[in-house]
């Protein structure tokens, strides 16, 4: 099997792990925020192959929990891939920068700082929308 095969498999096997773990792993903090564990696994095939990958997995992940088991809608679809790519997208970039266990550390330091800011910034936007207001 050439490599482009075994790529796709481990794409298709991730997304699958990070929807199961969505299914499982889902804890409620406020109203519509939810902990979703996802990351960890977006995060790991971000590591492995980068962080265009982390943006496959982010969007097919994200829609399938659109369709199946959310309640937010579009608007969480958005907010789901915004904050996984900010999160692992940034975690990827560093570690494939500083290909060492400090650069995984200092990525995802980064990633918490990027995806944070981020959050705060689409939430201003995106919540009045999402609530009616």
């Amino acid at each position: 099997m050439n490599s482009k095969a075994k790529k796709v498999a481990v794409v298709g096997m991730l997304c699958a792990l990070a929807f199961i773990t969505v299914v499982v792993i889902r804890i409620p903090i406020i109203l519509f925020l939810k902990y979703e564990a996802k990351d960890i696994i977006i995060s790991l095939g971000g590591f492995i192959f980068g962080p265009l990958t982390v943006l496959i997995i982010s969007l097919i992940v994200s829609f399938i929990e659109m369709i199946t088991i959310s309640t937010t809608g579009y608007i969480g679809f958005i907010m789901n891939v915004l904050s996984t790519f900010c999160f692992a997208g940034t975690a990827a970039i560093i570690y494939k920068k500083k290909h060492t266990v400090e650069g995984a550390i200092l990525g995802l330091f980064c990633g918490v700082l990027v995806s944070t800011a981020a959050m705060l910034a689409w939430n201003y936007f995106l919540t009045p929308i999402y609530m009616k207001l």
